[in-house]
């Protein structure tokens, strides 16, 4: 970014953060939240005083000073409610819980600018109620992989999406050995893990590229013409969870004390609800990747049977096989927990 820019930036970005707290910001917090020295810092300050006329000084008998924007000019057009504050600040703890702080740095951001957007006296009735729900709403532990994205992965990789240019990757196989790769960029997935959707030019289909692996991303100056149907929803169509595997017909029957619970679930966007008279469920849809699927089913233990396809039932199979091998020792002696 060239440096006018990015003073620009940095003066739009701390006037938002001014305009958005009533207790006002220290020197320090102002260089946290901006990555910058004081002296950086107080030379925007000095700026935006002659351009606004409207930082003050906020009483309090702390010994650091704080500083606000009372004026908001923004205010006058937009209303927000502390629901609304707060359910951005809770998506972002959540992105933090996820190891994606990038994203959740995205989303405060934008909670920022709504606060600024209020005035004064709204943003003080609001204050109390957003920490109140905050304070009374967590989050769940879900065990799943604790991924690190390294520092600027996923916003070199936006820009490259949204300018359609080519990338340089360093990607890290399972054992490590690290290899670069040029790749057409076309799409993010978020799920358990965080993954890049890209293609190699010339070669027929996109790979996927997990983002713990990246080692390092560039983007090149070298545009490409995105092919057609290389969008996130037609290449993830007939995929289960993030596998791109050519679709199978998928056959499941739950058994009766299943079914109300199975009929909430969203197995996949093709998925079709076949209630029995018996009172058992078939569920049918079309789907490519066996190891999630099989990953998944196993969570249903003996309330769901896999009628077809035979890969997908052996895959099964083998799996309580190999469950069986790793806990069979004790399993007459073990006590049963209704």
């Amino acid at each position: 970014m060239p440096e006018r820019h990015e003073k620009l930036s940095q003066a739009l970005g701390l006037i938002t953060a001014l305009s958005a707290t009533r207790a006002g910001l220290t020197i320090a917090q102002m260089q946290a939240d901006l990555g910058c020295g004081r002296r950086t810092v107080e030379r925007l300050l000095a700026a935006i005083r002659q351009a606004c006329a409207e930082v003050e000084e906020v009483p309090t008998d702390l010994p650091e000073k704080r500083w606000r924007l009372r004026s908001n000019r923004l205010a006058a057009t937009v209303r927000m409610t502390p629901e609304e504050i707060a359910e951005i600040e809770a998506a972002a703890r959540r992105l933090v819980d996820e190891a994606l702080p990038a994203r959740a740095a995205t989303l405060r951001s934008a909670a920022n600018k709504l606060r600024a957007s209020m005035d004064e006296a709204a943003r003080r009735r609001a204050e109390p109620d957003v920490e109140a729900l905050l304070a009374a709403e967590g989050l769940a532990a879900r065990p799943g992989p604790r991924v690190v994205v390294r520092p600027g992965v996923i916003e070199t990789l936006r820009h490259a999406l949204l300018a359609t240019r080519l990338i340089r990757l360093r990607y890290l196989n399972a054992g490590g050995a690290a290899r670069e790769h040029l790749l057409e960029p076309y799409g993010l997935l978020y799920g358990a893990r965080p993954y890049l959707l890209a293609a190699v030019p010339g070669k027929p289909d996109v790979a996927v590229w997990r983002l713990d692996r990246v080692g390092a991303v560039t983007e090149t100056e070298e545009g490409f013409v995105p092919r057609e149907g290389f969008d996130i929803a037609t290449l993830m169509k007939d995929s289960f969870g993030v596998w791109r595997e050519p679709p199978m017909d998928v056959v499941l029957r739950f058994v009766a004390a299943a079914v109300p619970e199975a009929l909430t679930w969203r197995f996949h966007g093709s998925q079709q609800a076949e209630p029995q008279p018996d009172g058992t469920l078939i569920l049918r849809f079309s789907a490519g990747g066996v190891e999630e699927m099989a990953a998944h089913l196993a969570q249903w233990g003996e309330q769901v049977e896999v009628l077809s396809p035979f890969v997908l039932r052996c895959r099964m199979a083998r799996m309580g096989e190999a469950l069986l091998k790793g806990h069979a020792t004790r399993i007459d002696s073990a006590p049963v927990r209704s």
